[in-house]
């Protein structure tokens, strides 16, 4: 697994890889499958990240208080309001992040794989899990989640 310590210039490096043949082959993902699983040790790593970075915690907040905003004044795609409040740099950061670090770690690239990372980094935030590494947490990913993210033992 790639050193994650210090992410700074995680934005250029992504950049510069989407450019090359390499990434955009990458990027391009398996459509006929839908990608592979994610690593469960992957998916514990990203989204424990942007819990730690100043710029992805915002976006992550942000996400978070949309949601909820949303959901509580029962807003629609189809209603202005909902484009006017809609943090769309937020998303697009969080997104960003999360192409960077399947690039960096190397896991195959499947549009799940992003937004399962998406709704455990939100559930942690909201306190509805309060980790992801206790065995609790890990049946609670695994009964919900399988279809997206292997164990280890199980095939990729």
């Amino acid at each position: 697994m790639a050193d994650f310590y210090d992410i700074t210039g995680w934005r250029e490096e992504l950049e510069a890889f989407e450019k090359t043949g390499e990434g955009q082959a990458f990027f391009a993902g398996n459509k006929r499958y839908g990608g592979r699983k994610m690593p469960y040790e992957n998916v514990v790593q990203m989204v424990d990240l942007p819990l730690t970075n100043e710029e992805l915690h915002e976006a992550l907040k942000k996400k978070i208080w949309f949601a909820a905003y949303t959901e509580e004044h029962d807003l629609e795609p189809h209603q202005d309001e909902f484009w006017d409040l809609n943090p769309i740099e937020a998303h697009d950061t969080f997104i960003a992040f999360e192409r960077w670090y399947l690039m960096k770690a190397q896991v195959p690239f499947g549009k799940s794989n992003l937004i399962v990372a998406t709704w455990l980094a939100i559930r942690l935030k909201e306190g509805k899990l309060t980790t992801l590494i206790t065995v609790e947490a890990r049946d609670f990913i695994k009964e919900k989640y399988s279809r997206y993210i292997s164990f280890p033992g199980e095939e990729v």
